[in-house]
């Protein structure tokens, strides 16, 4: 039975998430209402505000789950071994999941400070999450450099660390629009060349 409420639950959590996020985009967040929200997905008001008791909640928890998205990812095969294709790999994921879920990545940006200043506890949980992706990709670039296949300095001789290639992947967040011609595809292309061959210095085929 409780299996069954926390399948029927994680639906119904999902299933408000998404419309709200399509409100999102469509409206931005200040011209949505929660009742618009409960409305439009065609729930009972009584059981969305128990799950969602104000929009921050609903704002955290969305951001949260879709974090966790590319955080949490586990591939269905094997990944490669080579620096070169984890890396490789990651950059299309991270490209992916930045055109997929860009009104979640704008909320981020803002909800952070404001976490920060009323809800510590949510901020860490964030932040915690946020580290445990930049770590991994510290640990890939130092793995890439011990293997001589990363040569991550830039024209100042500073090293590139995983800040300046997080960076450089959501810079895309700041330019590429989705009704652009060129497709997600093409945009990994594009910052795969970047961080690869620019930025972590591996020799062009």
């Amino acid at each position: 039975m409780t299996t069954d409420l926390s399948a029927h639950e994680a639906l119904f959590t999902g299933h408000v998430l998404d419309t709200a996020c399509r409100l999102f985009a469509e409206r931005g967040p200040a011209g949505v209402s929660m009742y618009a929200i409960a409305a439009a997905a065609g729930v009972d008001p009584i059981d969305f505000r128990r799950v969602f008791p104000s929009k921050l909640d609903l704002l955290h928890r969305l951001v949260l789950d879709r974090t966790r998205t590319l955080v949490e990812y586990e591939p269905a095969a094997k990944e490669p071994d080579s620096p070169v294709e984890q890396m490789r790999a990651l950059i299309r994921r991270h490209i992916e999941f930045n055109c997929r879920y860009r009104t979640e990545l704008e909320l981020r940006r803002v909800l952070l400070p404001t976490l920060r200043a009323i809800s510590p506890a949510r901020y860490r949980e964030l932040h915690r999450l946020m580290r445990t992706y930049h770590d991994r990709v510290h640990r890939l670039i130092e793995r890439g450099r011990a293997d001589g296949v990363f040569s991550p300095y830039g024209e100042s001789r500073e090293p590139v660390t995983a800040t300046t290639v997080l960076q450089t992947l959501e810079s895309s967040l700041n330019w590429y629009e989705p009704d652009s011609l060129m497709t997600p595809e093409q945009l990994g292309d594009v910052y795969e060349d970047l961080v690869l061959h620019h930025l972590l210095g591996v020799a062009r085929d």
